[in-house]
């Protein structure tokens, strides 16, 4: 059984939901972690790490994920970084709105710890277990 290897950059405000992601994702020891707690510092990151996976929270501070998901797919640097949605929008037009812009899966929270990995596992390329 395989699992995930590559960097994760998780944009997000809440430290607490940080905290958490991190943590679930030390489950992964391959996986190197890192944050941004807005969308401005997510898009220089993103840029400057070229990260093999952008989880992206919608409800940012100054930027909604919309935005940042779009600039991410304008700028050529991170046109092809695999970005997966994680809201607690249960919106179906959201959903489609954010698949429709670029993103890879949409994961709603709360979500369950055991699919996040498998998730992860599976945008990295390994296929999981």
């Amino acid at each position: 059984m395989s699992h995930a290897a590559g960097t994760v950059l998780y944009i997000e405000d809440n430290p607490l939901n940080t905290l958490l992601i991190e943590r679930i994702l030390r489950a992964r020891p391959g996986v190197v972690f890192g944050s941004a707690p807005d969308g401005r510092s997510g898009l220089d990151r993103a840029e400057e790490w070229r990260p093999d996976l952008v989880l992206l929270d919608l409800e940012l501070p100054d930027l909604s994920g919309e935005q940042v998901l779009a600039a991410l797919r304008t700028n050529p640097a991170t046109r092809t970084i695999p970005v997966v949605a994680i809201s607690a929008a249960i919106d179906v037009d959201v959903h489609l709105r954010i698949l429709a812009g670029g993103a890879r899966f949409f994961v709603t929270k709360p979500f369950d710890v055991a699919d996040l990995l498998s998730l992860v596992d599976q945008v990295l390329g390994t296929g999981g277990s």
